[in-house]
This record gives C-alpha cells, sequence and structure tokens, in this order.
C-alpha cells in the first residue's frame, strides 16, 4: 500500500490542465525544461533545411498570419501563450504538405502545405492547430506518457523473465496508449485551433473544405493504427463545432451575417 502510494505521488505532482479545455494531463516536465527541449529538436529539424529570407513573399504571408494567430491565443490562453517564443520559419520543401511547431513555440511550414491550401482561411487552420499543440503542451505530455509505459513496460519484463511478454507489453502499449492518446491530442488541437483561427478573423469554415481535400489525397493506415484521427472523423467533430466557431469568427468580424449550415462553406480568398 504504501509503495503504491509513494509511486502515485509524482502523477499527482505532474498532474497539469490543459489551459483552453480544462483536460487534465500529466506532465513531468517543467515549462523551462520543455522550452529547451522544444529548441534542441527546432535546431535539429532544421539541420539541412533550405529557410527562406524575410523577404519572400511566402515568409511574410505565414508570418502575418501567424501574428494574428499568436494575438488571439494570448486572448484566449493568455497563461502558456505569454511564455511561449513564437517564431514563424517557412523551408523551401514543395514535396512536404506539413507543419510543426516544438514546445515552446518555435514553428516551421513547408512550402508544400503554403502551395497545398486554397486561402489564408486555410493557412490559419493549419497555424491555429499546430500552435495549439505547444500552447497544451502536447510534446512534453507525450514524453511523460512514454516514460510512464517504459516503467510499466520494464516492471512487467522483471516479473515475468520473459522477453517476449516485455515486447507484447509494448505493443500492447503502443496499440492501446500511445496512439489512441496521440489521436485525443490531435482532436483537441484541432478544436482549440479552429477556435483560435476564428478568434483571429479568419473564417473557420474553411476547416471542412481543407480536410475534404486531405481525405481526397487518400493514403495513410487504418485509424486505430494512426497517431492522427482519419479525416473523416476530424470534418465529423469540425462540423459539430462549426456553429460555436462560426459566432466567435462573426463577432471578431463584427459582423451581422446569418450563421451557416455546419457543411456548407467553400472557404473565401483573402
Amino acid at each position: 500500500m504504501r509503495s503504491a502510494l509513494l509511486l502515485a505521488l509524482p502523477l499527482i505532482a505532474a498532474c497539469t490542465t490543459v489551459e483552453g479545455t480544462g483536460r487534465k494531463q500529466v506532465n513531468f516536465y517543467s515549462r523551462e525544461d520543455e522550452a529547451a527541449l522544444g529548441r534542441e529538436a527546432y535546431e535539429e529539424e532544421l539541420k539541412g533545411a533550405t529557410i527562406l529570407p524575410d523577404t519572400d513573399p511566402r515568409t511574410q504571408r505565414v508570418r502575418a498570419i501567424g501574428k494574428r494567430i499568436e494575438a488571439a491565443a494570448r486572448q484566449r490562453q493568455p497563461g502558456m501563450s505569454g511564455r511561449m517564443q513564437w517564431t514563424w520559419t517557412v523551408v523551401d520543401d514543395p514535396k512536404v504538405i506539413n507543419a510543426w511547431m516544438v514546445p515552446g513555440g518555435r514553428a516551421a511550414v513547408y512550402t508544400g502545405m503554403i502551395d497545398f491550401v486554397k486561402s489564408d482561411d486555410e493557412l490559419a487552420v493549419i497555424l491555429g492547430h499546430e500552435a495549439s499543440h505547444a500552447i497544451a503542451r502536447h510534446g512534453t505530455e507525450r514524453m511523460s506518457q512514454g516514460l510512464l509505459v517504459g516503467a510499466g513496460v520494464a516492471a512487467t519484463g522483471a516479473a515475468t523473465g520473459s522477453g517476449a511478454a516485455q515486447e507484447g507489453a509494448a505493443m500492447a502499449a503502443d496499440l492501446l496508449i500511445n496512439l489512441p492518446h496521440s489521436r485525443d491530442q490531435e482532436i483537441e488541437a484541432d478544436e482549440m485551433g479552429l477556435m483560435t483561427a476564428a478568434q483571429a478573423g479568419y473564417d473557420p469554415r474553411s476547416a471542412i473544405e481543407l480536410w475534404r481535400r486531405m481525405q481526397s489525397r487518400g493514403g495513410g493506415p487504418p485509424e486505430f493504427l494512426s497517431t492522427h484521427p482519419s479525416e473523416g472523423t476530424r470534418i465529423e467533430r469540425l462540423q459539430a463545432l462549426m456553429p460555436q466557431a462560426y459566432e466567435l469568427y462573426k463577432r471578431s468580424l463584427g459582423s451581422a451575417a446569418a450563421a451557416p449550415a455546419t457543411n456548407a462553406a467553400s472557404p473565401r480568398s483573402r
């Protein structure tokens, strides 16, 4: 009983709340450690990458949208957003349709993603989503989860004396803990990012069209084996959030436009 209590104490101490959703999470990393890890990851990931200069129109576009996303995030999640070192870097790689933000606020957007989106509204949804991962501290939460799973796997192997049992435990942990947990993080970032983009004055309906095009690209593993939800699941959840997001968007513009259907919307161009 006493040993179980001693094991539980670090978990209790590491329990934090995601600013923006109120979800409880376990995170063993301080925000200072998190920022240092993010800086290292950012530098490592961009080694050898071709970075567009500040004068490039694509860099200016991303940073202009990023500044509005940052301002909206500071309104919505001031505690975490105010601690971040917001940085928007554009990587010249037309084959990569991707964007990411490491813990602490440093982000990279690839030209393949810039070419893929059809409007600033869609790009804002992407940037809001990636910023939300950092705001919600998903990176170090996932690392903390890995530490817990690793400790459990090691204990299983030691108790059974069987390497096969340890390997089986690791596989089960991956399928039942790590992957679903990561999908939950993606859904949380979708919600937070949608609301942030809407508050920044970008049409949230663009998210539906964006993920429909992502869906039409095909490929990828089945949803239950993926760290990301399927595009169909994303669309369904975003549609459910759309009335709230659109009202927020209208307020951000001071508009009295009629509310749309949740499945509407070709995004407007900017």
